[in-house]
């Protein structure tokens, strides 16, 4: 099996064997020229001759159909995941066409019937979504670290410094310093508020940012760096679990 996951900046990809073990994986930044980016890559994804490709995307109708135009050529099989409110593993009450299919597949990936969790997805936005006994109860979206300070550079004329780390969340005593505390501290407040609102639910993150923020949390977090590739076995009935799983 093929898995593709076409996110706002990136294009990630796996390649499992026939009991779920990863054998190649990447990511490349598409630079909104996703299907192009596929184009140079269809040498490789032949070579691989899988039975089967799954799509998760958040790029919209027209992206999308280059993207199937590009596939197309394969002569492989392949779909795209659509958002099931009502799907065998989770129930949501949420909008099914306003959640995006990123986020609703990370939340199938961890899903558990048995439990109650929060699971947080740090990337381009930061989502945090409920699940009480595999019944979405819905979340909330933030602006990444990065979106939020790129947005306060922008619209304040007395701020202009843009480099930094977000490497704590004690007071700042210079500009510098403040920006990036601040910025980290409003994702880490609202996690542990929402932490303390539902102290019966697991935490679970995942994301290129989840490491740097969970280490400022007030709670212990399970970290899970496969939510989207198991949603993506999942929901195309893969029942062999995946190597990485933590």
């Amino acid at each position: 099996m093929l898995w593709l996951d076409l996110g706002n900046t990136r294009l990630k990809y796996w390649l499992t064997d026939d009991i779920g073990q990863i054998v190649s994986h990447d990511a490349k930044q598409h630079l909104q020229a996703p299907a192009e980016l596929l184009m140079g890559l269809t040498d490789r994804f032949a070579h691989y001759a899988p039975d089967f490709i799954g799509i998760s995307s958040v790029l919209g109708d027209e992206l999308n159909g280059k993207v199937s135009e590009t596939l197309g050529r394969l002569n492989i099989p392949f779909a795209f995941v659509n958002v099931d409110a009502a799907h065998p593993l989770m129930h949501s009450v949420y909008d099914p066409h306003q959640l995006g299919c990123d986020r609703w597949l990370q939340m199938l990936g961890a899903v558990d019937k048995k439990k109650r969790q929060c699971v947080i997805g740090c990337g381009t936005a930061v989502t945090i979504d409920l699940i009480d006994h595999a019944e979405h109860l819905g979340g909330y979206i933030f602006p990444s670290i990065y979106l939020q300070r790129e947005s306060l550079f922008s619209g304040t004329k007395q701020i202009t410094i843009s480099n930094g780390t977000f490497d704590s969340i004690t007071q700042g005593v210079n500009t510098q310093d403040a920006v990036h505390r601040g910025i980290l501290l409003s994702i880490v407040g609202a996690i542990n508020e929402i932490s303390r609102r539902h102290p019966n639910f697991e935490l679970i993150m995942t994301g290129g940012d989840a490491r740097m923020i969970a280490q400022h949390l007030s709670r212990s977090v399970r970290m899970r760096d496969d939510l989207l590739l198991n949603g993506l076995a999942r929901y195309f009935d893969n029942s062999k679990p995946l190597s990485n799983s933590n």
